[in-house]
């Protein structure tokens, strides 16, 4: 895989963090002849986003962004090759431990 991060402050002054990483999945199951194994492969793409929470310097708030998409061996591949086929986002929260 591969990932990127960034550091700056928003409109309200809280330090934001993003970060992005690209990662190639791939999954082997029992095929349909015996034998041989299925490989399905996927490729995904993360978006971290982490802010300050107003008022409390030990808490962040963050999102996770995730795209799906299609690996060139994949029929419908080349009728979108480009773009997502599923994006899911998770908000997150983390706290210092004392």
């Amino acid at each position: 895989g591969q990932s990127d991060g960034l550091s700056n402050n928003d409109n309200n002054n809280r330090k934001i963090f993003v970060c992005s990483e690209f990662i190639r999945q791939v999954t082997f199951g029992t095929g349909s002849q015996v034998g041989i194994p299925r490989q399905v492969g996927t490729n995904y793409a993360h978006f971290w986003t982490w802010k300050e929470t107003p008022g409390d310097k030990d808490k962040l708030t963050g999102n996770l962004l995730t795209a799906a998409y299609l690996d060139p061996q994949d029929a419908l591949f080349f009728d979108e090759p480009s773009k997502p086929v599923a994006i899911y986002s998770h908000l997150i929260t983390a706290e210092r431990l004392q």
